[in-house]
């Protein structure tokens, strides 16, 4: 069997990649193959990338058929299908699924699976918000990027919707199962998802394997767009770097920091509506995918555009840029 997984993005892909790369003594007790076309750059370089986004990068950034990658799939997955095989890039759950469909197009549709993490509504755009802050991907930050991104939703909310992937992942892998996840750690197998994707394919950790460390803190807004004017001056490199210093201040550590509880329910309630099917397909036993969220009092009582957060991003400006000078 072959696990094509797309991510989505900011569902732990990383961990869960380099957790592959990095324990192969471990992937051979398992019986599992972490599949090198894909990781293996066309131009010969030996080393194996961590992920299989090279076949993403040639979609995107090239014309030229995906004949190498196809041959390439087809010849490692022949040789290793007494193995669970497993192909992992985040950057697949945006991608054109057509032409991602053409590197697996020799394998039978019975030995394909399709899997994929789905993240609550309001969580993802909070953290790929930060995300784009912090590597200075925006043009403008705070309450007008947020809310030019919130009417884009309202505009068009099926095509931000679970329902929708899920057409286009039929229309183009037609007779392929799909298998969706919510990305809840309470959900997961030991609260982490290495342990959680590997018991979902069939191949289990040893009994007693400890994965690694928990995950990071979240990084709060106000340092998510702190880091981003390091980025925007001193490179992207810098600024990863400074990241990985990042300081204990409670200033530098929060979650729930970008939409305002109104917003979050907003958003979260319209998705709900459009992914109705893709809940009853999926998820039949839950009255939708994801259970309300529970904010604490703080949470609650937040709000962007007070004076209490402009400190806040004066503060974390003043220890990343304290951070710099000293590294």
């Amino acid at each position: 069997m072959l696990w094509l997984h797309l991510g989505m993005p900011k569902t732990g892909t990383t961990a869960l990649q380099g957790f592959l790369r990095g324990n192969q003594p471990v992937l051979d007790q398992i019986g599992l193959r972490y599949m090198e076309t894909g990781r293996r750059r066309l131009d010969g370089n030996p080393r194996l990338a961590v992920s299989h986004n090279i076949i993403a990068f040639h979609m995107n950034q090239s014309d030229q058929p995906m004949d190498p990658f196809r041959a390439g799939m087809t010849s490692e997955f022949d040789a290793h299908s007494g193995q669970t095989c497993v192909v992992s890039s985040e950057m697949f759950y945006s991608c054109d699924f057509d032409k991602l469909a053409q590197v697996f197009a020799e394998i039978p549709a019975r030995d394909l699976r399709i899997a994929f993490y789905c993240r609550r509504y309001s969580d993802f755009f909070e953290a790929d918000y930060k995300q784009r802050a912090k590597n200075g991907r925006l043009a403008i930050v705070g309450t007008d990027y947020i809310r030019s991104q919130l009417s884009r939703i309202e505009a068009d909310p099926a095509a931000f919707s679970f329902t929708s992937r899920v057409e286009q992942i039929r229309k183009a892998f037609p007779g392929v199962t799909i298998v969706p996840s919510v990305y809840e750690r309470e959900q997961m197998t030991n609260g982490h998802v290495v342990d959680d994707f590997l018991s979902r394919i069939g191949t289990p950790l040893p009994e007693g394997y400890v994965t690694g460390a928990p995950s990071n803190p979240s990084q709060s807004r106000a340092a998510s767009e702190a880091f981003g004017v390091v980025t925007r001056a001193l490179g992207r490199k810098k600024s990863r770097q400074l990241r990985r210093l990042i300081s204990e201040d409670p200033v530098m550590v929060r979650r729930h920091d970008v939409l305002e509880p109104d917003e979050r329910d907003w958003l979260d309630t319209l998705m709900s509506k459009q992914d109705v099917a893709f809940q009853q397909e999926f998820f039949p036993d839950a009255s939708q995918v994801f259970a309300p969220k529970q904010l604490n009092e703080s949470e609650l009582e937040f709000r962007r555009d007070t004076p209490q957060e402009y400190q806040a991003f004066s503060k974390a400006s003043e220890i990343v840029f304290r951070m710099a000078l000293e590294s």
